[in-house]
């Protein structure tokens, strides 16, 4: 029912994995109706930049967002562990052009903020709560909400790599399922992909210690799969992250099919601009009997 934000603030530092550089990250306790806001410390007179869909500049191998005159990209992991565990309100610090990579999941992340812990505000959040079906397609690829009285993912991939192939993951996302089911998946690739992009200057902090890697004979990595469906879950952690820049909780289904950063940014900005088809609610101390129904609020001028 309230916003919540860190109850202190906690810092951590690891590889860029693009850049290969060295980078310290703090996140800040902030004050309700902040929001999720990222500002460099190493640019002079850089304004903090809440987090949107329409920030975003690239989606390029990670989802990257304009800070001031300056940017960030690699964000979807981290933001996609505020908002698993529901933390509304924050302010990243970044001395870099990036956020470390850490092990390629949003687990580090979880335990840093969990251990800072999460403190409630008393302000009540808004909801989006969805009446209609809002759907993005391009070509075969589709990301869709559908009304629901819970927050729900279901992503489906299919590789032609046979150690991926076709698979499909659904979860009730809740806090607890989140830290469970979601946060530990990795990010992955394709050994060939992977020597092509060292070759061009990129990924220089990639290696089997943040990413799954991939090749015709199997997983390169020595300990394997932490999940058998590892690759789809993952899927699901970066569509988290990327949907999570709206600024705001809701109730709805998300189902995808073959999404990536690009389709997942377009459909978060589809789902701000389509304010014919969600109300703006608060929930009161009756929500659960009410069945989320809340005090309705007009959407205009949320974005």
């Amino acid at each position: 029912m309230f916003q919540t934000t860190l109850d202190k603030q906690v810092s951590f530092s690891g590889v860029g994995l693009h850049s290969g550089s060295y980078i310290t990250v703090t996140v800040k306790p902030s004050f309700p109706d902040t929001g999720i806001q990222f500002v460099r410390t190493d640019v002079d007179d850089c304004e903090p930049t809440k987090v949107s869909p329409f920030a975003v500049y690239s989606t390029q191998l990670a989802t990257s967002i304009k800070c001031g005159k300056a940017s960030i990209s690699t964000i979807e992991h981290l933001t996609s562990a505020l908002y698993g565990l529901g933390i509304d309100n924050a302010v990243v610090e970044v001395n870099s052009a990036e956020i470390p990579i850490l092990d390629g999941s949003a687990a580090p992340f979880v335990d840093i903020l969990s251990e800072a812990g999460i403190r409630h505000l008393h302000k009540k959040r808004k909801y989006l709560k969805f009446k209609k079906r809002i759907r993005v397609e391009w070509g075969e690829r589709w990301v869709e909400v559908i009304p629901s009285r819970f927050l729900k993912f279901t992503c489906h991939i299919d590789f032609e790599n046979k150690m991926i192939d076709e698979q499909k993951a659904f979860f009730n996302v809740t806090p607890e399922t989140f830290k469970k089911e979601i946060a530990k998946a990795r990010t992955f690739g394709f050994k060939n992909e992977i020597e092509s992009l060292w070759q061009m200057g990129l990924a220089k902090g990639g290696s089997l210690e943040n990413a799954v890697v991939v090749d015709e004979s199997g997983v390169l990595n020595a300990e394997g799969l932490r999940y058998e469906d590892e690759f789809v879950r993952h899927k699901m952690l970066d569509l988290i992250g990327d949907v999570s820049l709206i600024g705001y909780r809701f109730f709805g289904h998300v189902r995808a099919y073959k999404a990536g950063h690009q389709l997942n940014n377009m459909f978060a900005r589809a789902l701000l601009e389509s304010s014919d088809y969600y109300t703006v609610v608060e929930l009161d101390g009756e929500y659960e009997k009410k069945g989320y129904q809340g005090l309705v609020l007009e959407p205009q001028g949320i974005v």
